[in-house]
């Protein structure tokens, strides 16, 4: 960062020297990375992952390591746009721009240009981090750089130096590990200390940077020739060995993909997973863009781990009659989500979630731009923004849209994220639908301690509707559950055996939580700046041991005078661990009870 103007912004490494020369730099934003976060085992929702259920029977987890992975290479229009800001970026025509979400299906995400040296910007590493993702960089070199692959392999010395600089890059700026993107023919005499610097840079990552990765791109052989594979065989087989995976190249077949697998079952059975099949969503090569979910299905049918690129299609797709119809800002953004939204949600019954499994846990829903920045509901500027480091944690699922642009009371829809209010940052959800439990967040939250629950809402006519949590505690042991209700007092809960209706704590009780040294992010108080506060207390002072809230959903209740586009604002929800020492003075606690016979 040569500059002050530099220092307020992240960029790539454009030339050699300026890598090797990388530590001399005094990269003041390396301070402001955020660690990655735990998240729990993987979860496989299948086709009712909306649906929010509550019948005896397992909740199968399972190794995050055993089931096949997703690497998201995000590929945005040359990238270094908006999210190159380290403080953001402020403007009307700029809040409006491609955000990622669906953090929850992700295993790996990757920083993508066609720069030399790709280094993740501060709002990606730290999006993702929050959401417990690892984050690479990439490290390319295109045939009209080939001599700057000479220079690299000048000499083991140099190339030595080289693996060094790129570790140190890694390190300082706190991401996991790189994708090597060689597309560029070599001297058949110089392959063997090409695949020499793979094999060095991977194991000087992992003496380096606890649960780093490197992996090779399918595109040079080992005869140093240009040729994309589309599978793993012998001819690339040298860089997948010398590295953790292999991101394979687009134009594959089935055919290929027997063949990988045959190679993979003969030679290294414990390394399936670490085969990256590439799907473009652009559709480059394989039938993708909104049927992307039909190559992705013939992959894990093998199953083989995954790697998505450029899921900004999903913006970019949209720009050209945005500007033709001369959208507004708001309808591009309403055009973005739904286009979005559908196409996760033709993944998401395919894929693996992970959730959140440290308290305190806070959300107040913020996607990471607005026209308008909000803390607890009162403006601190009217500015539009666009800050991906300001992302709060997204639901597990996709919201499901509705089928028209315009459609306003589609069944299936569960919620749509609203920019005209929000408690904290530039958003919120809003509910429309009475329609089942939905599933907001999978998580893994022991109950071994009682639990402080409270969230913030808004309703558009509170005498006929009424928002509330849901939470699922679980019994691994016996395979039961419970329904936590969570909302106002004279709430409705089933005569069945496995329901709960939390008491609502009173101001006073609220704020005797205060006396016995809870903090919230939320205020200990009914109302704030128009969004009304509700806290409960659940108490484990009753339940056996092992038991764990492992899905957190929202209910709207509709009485029969509501009309039909009366509806719910959701502004934060908060959980944290209680205070059981002090339990017995708070008077409205509820004591959770699994009370059925062994």
């Amino acid at each position: 960062m040569s500059s002050r103007a530099d220092a307020q912004m992240c960029q790539p490494i454009l030339t050699l020297q300026a890598l090797l020369d990388f530590d001399q730099g005094l990269h003041p934003w390396k301070n402001l990375v955020e660690p990655i976060a735990p998240r729990s085992r993987s979860r496989h929702l299948g086709d009712r992952y909306q649906v929010l259920e509550f019948a005896d029977g397992p909740v199968t987890q399972v190794a995050n390591e055993s089931r096949p992975q997703v690497l998201l290479c995000h590929d945005f229009k040359g990238n270094y746009l908006n999210d190159r800001y380290i403080n953001g970026v402020q403007g009307e025509e700029r809040w409006v721009d491609y955000r990622f979400y669906n953090w929850a299906a992700i295993d790996i995400f990757c920083y993508f240009s066609h720069h030399f040296v790709t280094v993740p910007t501060l709002q990606w590493l730290n999006c993702a981090h929050r959401n417990g993702v690892k984050v690479i960089g990439t490290l390319i070199v295109e045939h009209k750089n080939v001599q700057l692959l000479r220079d690299i392999l000048q000499s083991e010395e140099f190339m030595r130096r080289v693996v060094e600089a790129l570790v140190t890059v890694s390190k300082v700026c706190q991401f996991h590990g790189w994708l090597l993107n060689v597309e560029c023919g070599l001297e058949t005499g110089k392959v063997g200390l090409l695949r020499d610097f793979v094999q060095l840079l991977t194991e000087r990552c992992h003496a380096e940077i606890p649960g780093s990765l490197v992996i090779w791109y399918d595109a040079i052989a080992k005869t140093g020739r240009l040729e994309w594979q589309n599978e793993l065989n012998s001819a690339n087989d040298a860089f997948f060995l010398a590295c953790d995976g292999i991101f394979l190249n687009y134009a594959w077949d089935r055919q290929k993909l027997e063949r990988t697998e045959s190679y993979i079952r003969n030679y290294c059975p414990d390394r399936r997973l670490d085969v990256y099949v590439g799907i473009d969503v652009f559709g480059r090569s394989q039938k993708a863009q909104m049927d992307t979910h039909a190559p992705l299905e013939q992959v894990l049918s093998f199953p083989f781990s995954v790697a998505l690129f450029a899921p900004g299609w999903t913006f970019e797709s949209l720009e050209e009659s945005s500007r033709r119809d001369r959208l507004e800002p708001d309808d591009r953004n309403v055009l973005f989500l739904q286009m979005n939204d559908r196409f996760w949600n033709r993944l998401w019954r395919h894929l693996y979630v992970r959730g959140p499994v440290q308290l305190p846990f806070y959300s107040s829903f913020c996607l990471g731009s607005g026209k308008f920045y909000n803390r607890l509901g009162r403006t601190q500027s009217a500015e539009c923004w666009f800050n991906l480091a300001k992302q709060h944690f997204q639901p597990t699922i996709p919201y499901t849209p509705p089928l028209e642009y315009g459609t306003r009371n589609d069944p299936l829809a569960h919620w749509t994220h609203h920019f005209d209010g929000a408690l904290d940052g530039g958003s919120c959800l809003k509910l429309r639908n009475d329609a089942r439990d939905k599933r907001l967040f999978a998580c893994d939250f022991p109950c071994d301690d009682d639990l402080i629950v409270c969230y913030a809402h808004r309703r558009s006519n509170p005498t006929a509707i009424d928002l509330g949590l849901v939470l699922k505690a679980y019994c691994g042991r016996r395979h039961e559950c419970l329904r936590i209700v969570c909302a106002n007092a004279d709430c409705h809960v089933g005569e069945r055996s496995n329901e709960v209706r939390a008491l609502p704590l009173d101001k006073e009780q609220s704020l005797q939580l205060l006396k016995l040294g809870a903090t919230s992010q939320l205020p200990l108080a009914d109302t704030v700046n128009g969004w009304d506060i509700r806290y409960y207390y659940l108490s484990a002072e009753r339940l056996p041991v092992g038991i764990r809230i492992v899905d957190i959903g929202i209910k709207l209740h509709k009485e029969p005078d509501a009309h039909e586009n009366d509806h719910a604002l959701l502004g934060a929800i908060h959980l944290q661990a209680g205070i059981p020492a002090h339990r017995d003075r708070l008077l409205q606690r509820t004591v959770l009870v699994f009370d059925r016979p062994e």
